[in-house]
Order: C-alpha cells, then sequence, then structure tokens
C-alpha cells in the first residue's frame, strides 16, 4: 500500500467523505498522514540498510572462499572447502556459484565436483589441495542395476544439479517402464533430468534434457558409451555412471580408460561413482558435450518417457 493511499484511508475511515470536514478537522487529519509518510521513509532507509548489510555479507563470504583456493591454478573440492569454511551447503554454493558467475573460478574436475582459479599465478608456489575419499561400502549394498537407481536419482536431483548450476524440473527413472513402447532397443535410457536454462545476454529459454546410462560394477564396458550415443539422437546430453567401488582394480581401470577414450571422442559424458549416495565418491571422468536434436523428436522423447506431472511442470516452465 502507498503511502498516499494510507493517508487517504486514515482520512475517510471514520469521517466519510473529506468534502464535508471543516478546515480544522482537515488539518487534525493531515498531521498523521505526514507522520505515516515519514515512518515510511524511516522503514525504507532501514530496508536499504538491510540490503546493504547483506551485500557486505556476500561479499565478504566471496573473499573467504575465494581465499581458499590455490592461486597456482590447483583444483580443490567443494566438499572440502564446505568443510574448511564450516558453512552450511547453501551458503557454500551461493557464494561459489557467485565467483563463477564472475569469473574468478571455473569448476574442474575432480570427486563431489571442485572448482580452481580462473586466472591463476604461475609464480606462486602452493601446495596442492588435499580432500579425503570417502568411499562407502557400496559393492554389497548394490547387487543389481535396478539397486543403483534410487540414490543416483536422488543425487543427480541435489548435488550434480548444484554443481551443474540447474534447477531440474524433473529426475525420473526411466528404465522401469515394463513393457511400455519407448521406441525400441538402446531408446530407453535409465534416467533422465530436464532443466530450462536461461542467460544473461541471450534470448529466451534453453531446454537441457541430459540421458543416464547406468552400469552396475560387474559391468563396466565400452558398450555404454554406444548406448548413451543412441539417446542423443532424442536429447542434449548423454551420460554413463559406473559404478566403480574398487578404483584399484587394474582391468577394470583399464576399461574405464578405453570408455573415456570412446566417450571424449563422442561426445558423451562419463561418470564414476564409488556409493550412489555419497557425492563425495562421484568424479565426472569426461564432460558430456551439448547437442541438438530434432525439436520433434525431443519433444515425442519427453512425451513417451517422461510422467504427466513432469510434462505438466516443463510446459509451465516454458510458458
Amino acid at each position: 500500500m502507498s503511502a498516499e493511499a494510507a493517508c487517504n484511508i486514515g482520512a475517510h475511515g471514520s469521517h466519510g467523505s473529506i468534502a464535508g470536514l471543516d478546515t480544522a478537522r482537515g488539518r487534525r487529519h493531515e498531521r498523521p498522514c505526514r507522520a505515516f509518510v515519514g515512518a515510511m521513509r524511516g522503514v525504507e532507509y532501514v530496508r536499504k540498510g538491510y540490503a546493504a548489510a547483506m551485500s557486505e555479507d556476500h561479499t565478504a563470504d566471496r573473499a573467504h572462499l575465494l581465499a581458499l583456493v590455490p592461486v597456482d591454478g590447483t583444483a580443490v573440492g567443494n566438499t572440502a572447502l564446505i568443510r574448511q569454511l564450516g558453512w552450511s551447503e547453501n551458503r557454500y554454493w551461493y557464494a561459489r556459484d557467485s565467483l563463477l558467475e564472475a569469473g574468478a573460478l571455473v569448476r574442474a574436475k575432480g570427486r563431489g565436483g571442485a572448482v580452481r582459479r580462473a586466472h591463476p599465478d604461475d609464480s606462486t608456489d602452493s601446495a596442492p589441495s588435499t580432500e579425503a575419499e570417502i568411499v562407502g561400502e557400496a559393492t554389497l549394498a548394490y547387487v543389481h542395476e535396478a539397486d543403483l537407481y534410487p540414490k543416483i536419482c536422488e543425487t543427480l536431483q541435489t548435488f550434480w544439479a548444484k554443481e551443474r548450476q540447474i534447477e531440474p524440473l524433473a529426475v525420473e527413472i526411466t528404465a522401469a517402464q515394463g513393457r511400455r513402447a519407448t521406441g525400441g532397443r538402446w531408446t530407453r535410457p535409465d534416467l533422465v533430468s530436464v532443466a530450462v536454462r536461461t542467460y544473461r545476454y541471450l534470448p529466451g529459454k534453453y531446454m537441457e534434457v541430459a540421458t543416464f546410462e547406468v552400469k552396475p560394477a560387474d559391468s563396466v564396458d565400452v558398450t555404454a558409451v554406444y548406448e548413451a550415443l543412441a539417446h542423443l539422437r532424442s536429447a542434449t546430453h548423454a551420460y554413463v555412471i559406473f559404478h566403480v567401488p574398487d578404483e584399484d582394480d587394474e582391468s577394470v581401470r583399464q576399461t574405464i580408460e578405453e570408455t573415456r577414450h570412446v566417450g571424449r571422442a563422442h561426445g558423451v559424458g562419463i561418470i564414476t561413482v564409488g556409493d550412489p549416495a555419497v557425492w563425495e565418491t562421484w568424479t565426472e571422468l569426461e564432460e558430456a558435450r551439448r547437442f541438438e536434436p530434432d525439436p520433434e523428436r525431443l519433444d515425442e522423447f519427453i512425451n513417451v518417457q517422461l510422467s504427466d506431472a513432469a510434462h505438466d511442470r516443463i510446459a509451465r516452465a516454458l510458458h
């Protein structure tokens, strides 16, 4: 409510039309209105002061975070920084994203995601930052591929989305659709994430549809990359997620290197996971490249693969 509107309410509320008031009564009602305007100005001054204080707090957070990132360009993990700062996750992600947008930091590869300086100082000798690796006893907990889906879905919705600076409209398990017709072999991914991005200097909204092909520890094979590649006919990004609880297994390491080579050549992202429920054990070995599928095919993919609830959220976000 504006100050002018409040004055009118104060003048008319108990005496009807102000035109019927004499001069003395008019003056008596005029003074509270001026007092109200003064009070509103005071509130505005307080509001501006509060906003300035909040801005200073954020500036201090950004400075504290940046100070912990090695100036020589060495990457440091998000989890390690959260622990060192002693902050809540939301506070950390806000400061980190602000530094990414400002161009002071860039994303880097590492367990749980990492950052490094965008403009490192090569002349400074800085000791590399270390991060304790947390690997759950996941081999027995996830015997079958389907056992991996729920925890992977939860982590994609939370930590993975924050790392990519997106707010998913939907992250759904699409593997278990029974006999439902979804287009044939290799057309049904295990999970799908949908987000809509906007950019500061670009008009419009950009759909981001990422597919995930999940493989358990006993099925780590380059074939998974070709399965994910087939999804790119109908998606913008494709990933393979390998469950690798034992990274010291030499045969597994060699296979992972082979899949990285093939994935890099075709633009398919490669992620290894020690325990799907523990973000610190996730490592993005290869980043997925963005592709632009045929719009009609992409629209049909969303229609066939995702739930009605997801359809509604996507439609509201786009229109």
